[in-house]
């Protein structure tokens, strides 16, 4: 059963102006940043994009519960590609989205 939604788009270039250390230690776990430095090119981008996005559309998801930092959040890759994210015991869907210039993601929280 759903419990709430949480949705968020951003503009890439938004993100890739900000691109630093100190972004991406806020943004990535030390996993993601593994992940986040095996990509080549646009692929990095649009992984820090990704995983930004689907960030703050989990916060949105949780919000009556809790309001958790993106380094609570982990969000690792499944075998075929997909996004399965974790906080605490929190069950979700999640879905991430690229377009040329945006990305959008989505997370379902399960009760």
């Amino acid at each position: 059963m759903i419990d709430n939604i949480g949705i968020d788009i951003i503009e890439n270039e938004r993100i890739e102006k900000h691109i630093s250390k100190e972004f991406i230690n806020m943004v990535l776990t030390k996993n993601e940043k593994l992940l986040y430095f095996s990509k080549i090119g646009h692929k990095k981008l649009e992984f820090l994009c990704g995983r930004f996005a689907l960030k703050e559309a989990i916060i949105k998801a949780v919000n009556k519960h809790e309001n958790p930092h993106f380094q609570e959040i982990e969000i690792l890759t499944q075998k075929n590609g997909a996004p399965i994210a974790t906080f605490k015991s929190y069950k979700f869907i999640v879905s991430i989205a690229h377009e040329k210039h945006y990305t959008v993601a989505q997370a379902i929280l399960l009760r």
